[in-house]
């Protein structure tokens, strides 16, 4: 057992001076964090309209939702919307009931038919008279209008260099601080994030509309606002002692 016992202070000093030795057990580091935002006003919308109507007759019910999609696509296309834009393939059908207290069941009463209009509207000064043609022709759904811009994955990365600018400036301003030089750059790890869809009340829009207000967003008080596009990184600095 002697020589074992002696073996041991030696094995240990040996790993304690190939500690010593290793360059990441005596790496200094700095990891920061870096925030970069663009913002830019919106130039494009996605509008979603729909129209229901019920009948006990399920063609009738689908010839009035048939003939509102066919009055407002004559209607967008005469604003500048191309097939392209459009999209009317959302149909469906449901049998409607009632509940019978008399007779304990459920009672036939007819059929619902309803169609989606899906719009990518690239002009907004069109986008006030989109909605308001709409309920002229009977659509009697109209969701908010959704604003976004067409240079989405550009400000995307201009909000990375952003972040990454301001994680290279706090690592040089932490290393300043402490007199040591900044060295290379070991890691980095990105994340963008698209801003939230910017949704616009279209009754809001109505209850600001002024009675001589020229045009559909100036009768329903549009303004597009901002988009902002943002971006985070993690950044991980050699620092240099002098």
């Amino acid at each position: 057992m002697k020589p074992a016992l002696l073996l041991l202070p030696l094995f240990l000093f040996a790993a304690a001076v190939q500690a010593n030795d290793d360059p990441a057990a005596q790496r200094r580091s700095v990891n920061v964090n870096g925030q970069g935002e663009v913002t830019t006003q919106p130039d494009r919308a996605r509008l979603s309209l729909g129209v229901e109507a019920s009948n006990v007759e399920l063609k009738a019910a689908e010839a009035d939702v048939n003939k509102a999609v066919r009055a407002y696509l004559v209607e967008a296309k005469s604003l500048g919307l191309k097939d392209e834009q459009i999209s009317t393939a959302g149909v469906t059908i449901n049998p409607e009931y009632v509940w019978d207290d008399k007779a304990r069941r459920q009672k036939f009463t007819g059929y619902k038919a309803r169609r989606q209009i899906d719009l990518r509207v690239d002009d907004l000064t069109v986008l006030g008279d989109l909605i308001l043609r709409a309920t002229k022709v009977g659509i009697n759904q109209v969701n908010s209008p959704v604003l976004e811009s067409s240079k989405a994955k550009e400000l995307t990365r201009q909000a990375l260099v952003k972040a990454t600018e301001d994680a290279r400036s706090k690592a040089q301003l932490l290393a300043d601080t402490l007199n040591v030089k900044l060295g290379a750059i070991r890691s980095l790890s990105a994340n963008d994030s698209a801003p939230p869809p910017v949704m616009y009340k279209v009754m809001a829009m109505r209850a600001m509309a002024a009675p001589e207000a020229d045009g559909g967003n100036a009768e329903m008080g549009f303004s597009g606002g901002e988009i902002k596009y943002s971006a985070n990184v993690s950044a991980d600095f050699d620092l240099i002692a002098p």
